[in-house]
């Protein structure tokens, strides 16, 4: 544990940007806690929380509870590790969701032959036994029980935290820590810990793209996986224009979601149609596809490579948990002024072996009232 925490500290320093010189002297004694009463009666917990459940750190001080994970040890450690480090180096930590997000980021790791990689998305649920975040997510869409961008930004430092909400903070700080365009701005917020009003400076900070940042998580935290690649899966905002003839577009079969210049209007009736033969899988030798998908593997409930279809509206920002199958051909007639967004079927942590394109037509029939 030692060895992990060593290896952490230049990582947090250049995270935060603060320099390695005020490092020199910085030290942290922790406690790995088997029996609690026996810590308890030498007076070795922390006064102001001697309930904590898994961890917790007060000023240069750290608890933690003894794991049956290897790696769940070193997890609980490097969380409260960037507590430690952000109150003696920022000052602060921000409101709930950024203290408690940023130390389940930066909590995240691979730690291989003595090298520690921080901010990890972990590739399968058998290297972060215990962890379980993104179990809590996909199980909270299913359920119709996500949380919006503003209901995971409310979540306080005021009150004690459950799993889920750990999982709902880290799902947060993961989707703009490494999403291409966001990255940047979120990477600012740190100075502004020590900050009053930390939400305020976040909506002052991204007011431009807010609205597209609310439907961007939407699609995040449907398709959120093991595996997860964020930089094929970060959606692209284009100028939409209404569609007046036929026209049409290319969808990359290696991307998650585009979105397409097409304007739908409210009442109107568009066909579409597809075309195209790609790659969507290789093992032994590669699987071709057509837009109607392969109905030998299905992903989500649909078949695999299949063309889908979400329309985003300002009355359905969540569009994205029933997406429309396309296929081949269709018809959609939206009730509401909507952009057209397109993808095919496929796991985000498996389109680095898909290889093409589907060429989609749209072409408007009539005119509502």
């Amino acid at each position: 544990l030692p060895q992990v925490f060593d290896a952490a500290v230049p990582i947090w320093a250049e995270y935060f940007h603060v320099p390695l010189e005020k490092l020199e002297n910085w030290q942290v004694q922790g406690f790995l806690i088997q029996d609690r009463a026996k810590f308890a009666a030498l007076g070795l917990l922390s006064e102001r929380n001697p309930d904590f459940i898994n961890g917790y750190a007060l000023g240069n001080e750290l608890w933690l509870e003894e794991q049956p994970s290897d790696y769940y040890r070193r997890h609980l450690l490097l969380h409260e590790g960037t507590h430690s480090f952000m109150l003696s180096f920022l000052g602060a930590a921000g409101p709930g969701w950024y203290m408690e997000g940023m130390a389940e980021l930066l909590g995240t790791h691979r730690w291989q032959d003595q090298q520690l990689e921080l901010r990890v998305l972990p590739a399968n649920k058998e290297d972060v036994p215990m962890w379980g975040r993104i179990k809590i997510i996909r199980e909270a869409v299913a359920e119709g029980k996500s949380l919006s961008l503003g209901e995971v930004m409310a979540i306080s430092n005021r009150e004690a935290l459950s799993v889920d909400a750990y999982a709902w903070c880290w799902a947060l700080t993961k989707f703009l820590d490494s999403h291409p365009r966001h990255g940047e701005k979120f990477h600012k917020l740190a100075a502004q810990v020590n900050k009053p009003d930390f939400n305020k400076r976040v909506h002052k900070l991204f007011h431009q793209e807010w609205t597209d940042l609310e439907f961007e998580w939407e699609a995040f935290i449907v398709a959120i996986d093991y595996g997860y690649a964020t930089k094929r899966m970060a959606i692209v905002p284009t100028l939409a224009t209404p569609v007046a003839e036929p026209t049409t577009t290319t969808i990359a079969v290696d991307r998650g979601w585009q979105a397409t210049p097409w304007l739908l209007r409210k009442g109107r009736q568009y066909n579409l149609t597809a075309a195209g033969r790609y790659q969507i899988f290789h093992d032994a030798e590669p699987w071709p596809c057509e837009p109607a998908g392969v109905t030998l593997c299905y992903h989500d409930g649909q078949p695999l490579g299949i063309l889908l279809a979400v329309l985003r509206s300002e009355k359905n920002p969540d569009e994205f948990a029933k997406p429309l199958s396309l296929g081949l051909a269709a018809a959609i007639t939206p009730t509401e002024d909507s952009v057209l967004y397109l993808r095919v079927n496929d796991s985000p942590a498996k389109l680095s072996d898909n290889q093409g394109a589907v060429e989609v037509r749209i072409a408007p029939i009539s005119v509502g009232d």
